[in-house]
């Protein structure tokens, strides 16, 4: 019974913290965890994740334009901003890089059979010697 009072009251002293944020400062609390999760993603983007990301950015992006924002939270805004872009070009060139190593991959595995043919072309390979 105490546990469940416990839980009940975290559960209020959670809601009534939450409800106390103002606007502003939930709006500056969602673009900080829309970088944190681009971040902490460890696998490629899909480009329609891609464009859910762009929608909810520019969802939040209008609902900064009706805010009004106290110098102190014009930078915490302008830093997460910068967060989220940060967030984005590591992704992205993390994807290009992945890319990259796939194409060299599968470069080596076309040049490698290249080769093999060659070699069985000119010598007609390790069996007709003996």
């Amino acid at each position: 019974m105490k546990k469940a009072i416990k839980v009940l009251t975290l559960c209020l002293l959670v809601a009534f913290m939450t409800s106390c944020q103002t606007k502003e400062e939930k709006v500056i609390h969602k673009l900080q965890a829309l970088a944190e999760r681009i971040e902490n993603k460890t696998e490629s983007f899909t480009e329609t994740q891609w464009d859910a990301i762009n929608a909810e950015y520019e969802s939040l992006k209008t609902q900064a334009e009706a805010c009004q924002f106290t110098a102190e939270q014009k930078s915490a805004y302008a830093k997460a901003e910068a967060e989220l872009a940060a967030a984005i070009v590591k992704q992205r060139a993390k994807e290009v890089g992945n890319g990259i190593k796939d194409a060299v991959e599968e470069g080596k595995d076309v040049v490698n059979g290249i080769i093999d043919g060659i070699k069985e072309g000119l010598g007609g390979g390790e069996e007709s010697a003996e």
